[in-house]
């Protein structure tokens, strides 16, 4: 992830003709931009503003502090700033009411009622278009103002939540792949919250957005294990990346047989994917290629993490470093083993947004769905996923070909701006029929 000094990349787009008034709803602020949550909700609100839309920011205060110029730029493109301090005790004491009520742990500890009823305040007294929710864990706070049995009015905007991904698929894979028995413990009893969540929390809003039609499956089928109606008022909206950050660097010559691999290193998701590769992959490559090195790229490294560099010579782990994107134009070969992931992986897009030959896992490609063999090398199993690595990094024809293909791709379709147009699409036409309606 960026460091906590970064802004979003500016929006290469055109003012909008037909402006919205918006209420974006979030669980944290979108500063520092240290998870994919943050990141992706500062991209949106850089693009809704340069397009011209009016935009109020609701989110809590988690203890996690903006710089000054991140401030001063959050001031400059939200109409109305409201964000309400969420404290470790009221997190706890929200968690314990929810999971009494059968809601998820994540959405109780991102429960605050000042927070609710200063997005209720604002909608009864302002006029939106339309009002979007991010992640379910701010699915409560509009849910409470802006039920969808209602037809939508002056007072009631139509309501966007973005589930993103199916977190009870996330949850289930932690659960089962976890090398902690508090976590097994503690992601399978939310794994059961999130599920029964999952297939209720959509009917009370007008469109969902997720990220592939992967996790809109997982979805379906929690609704048809409670004989519920499945989802059916989605559209697809992944994230993308700043391609203007990350992209190839001629000036910067690849370490000789390096893999990198980044992310925030303390991560249930990112422990058990290096750890594995470590455990499973490693031993083979380094047999087959004696001179290879490692770098473990990311902020916050976990202690089973940070042993790794101990054991081995050969494997450093940087900790936090100014730009990601520099030590992945260091690599020869970026690898994504991450196999208990669901919605899709920041990571891979980066590094192939950055022209380089890519090793990843079914799992990690699930949201992106890149061609094997033509943007990347896709292996699951441990020995195929050796095999891989080894084969690119003895090829330089192939890691140059994978490289510009992958780049290639990106570029056509990953962008914030290709992505974020077809979410305020609906956007517009929701706005549109709304005024109709109320005409």
């Amino acid at each position: 992830m960026a460091p906590n000094t970064t802004l979003p990349s500016s929006m290469n787009v055109l003012p909008a003709v037909d402006r919205l008034r918006i209420a974006l709803v979030c669980s944290r602020l979108p500063f520092p931009m240290t998870r994919a949550d943050q990141v992706t909700v500062a991209h949106l609100i850089s693009f809704l503003a340069a397009r011209g839309h009016a935009l109020d920011l609701f989110t809590l205060d988690t203890g996690e502090k903006p710089t000054p110029e991140q401030r001063a730029w959050l001031d400059q493109r939200c109409r109305q700033l409201v964000v309400v301090r969420q404290s470790t005790a009221r997190s706890i004491l929200e968690l314990i009411r929810a999971v009494a009520a059968g809601k998820p742990m994540q959405v109780g500890w991102f429960t605050n009622r000042a927070h609710i009823d200063a997005v209720r305040q604002a909608i009864s007294f302002r006029q939106y278009d339309v009002a979007y929710a991010y992640y379910i864990r701010s699915a409560e706070a509009l849910r409470a103002v802006c039920t969808a049995e209602a037809e939508p009015d002056v007072g009631r905007p139509p309501t966007i939540l973005g589930m993103q991904l199916s977190q009870s698929l996330n949850t289930r894979r932690i659960a089962q792949n976890s090398g902690r028995l508090q976590d097994r413990i503690i992601y399978a009893v939310e794994q059961g919250l999130v599920r029964r969540y999952e297939a209720n929390i959509w009917r009370d809003y007008f469109r969902t957005v997720l990220i592939s039609e992967r996790d809109a499956e997982e979805i379906r089928l929690a609704c048809r294990e409670r004989s519920a109606p499945e989802i059916s008022n989605y559209i697809l909206s992944p994230h993308g990346v700043d391609t203007s950050r990350f992209r190839p660097r001629p000036d910067i010559e690849p370490d000789p047989a390096t893999l990198a691999f980044s992310g925030v290193l303390a991560t249930n998701t990112n422990i058990h994917a290096i750890t594995w590769f470590a455990k499973n992959c490693w031993p083979r490559i380094r047999a087959e290629i004696p001179g290879v090195r490692l770098l473990i790229v990311g902020r916050r490294p976990a202690r089973e993490v940070v042993r790794l560099a101990a054991l081995d010579r050969a494997i450093t782990v940087t900790g936090e470093v100014p730009d990601p994107a520099e030590y992945i134009a260091r690599a020869t070969v970026c690898i994504n083993p991450v196999q208990i992931a669901a919605g899709m992986q920041n990571k891979l897009i980066e590094y192939m947004a950055c022209g380089k030959a890519v090793v990843t896992t079914p799992v990690a490609n699930e949201g992106i769905n890149g061609i094997p063999g033509t943007h990347l090398l896709e292996a699951a199993g441990p020995e195929e996923f050796a095999d891989a690595v080894v084969a690119l990094l003895r090829n330089p024809e192939m890691r140059a070909a994978l490289g510009k293909s992958a780049r290639d791709h990106i570029q056509r379709s990953w962008t914030w701006e290709k992505l974020f147009s077809a979410l305020e699409s609906e956007m517009l036409a929701m706005a549109f029929r709304s005024r109709a309606a109320a005409a």
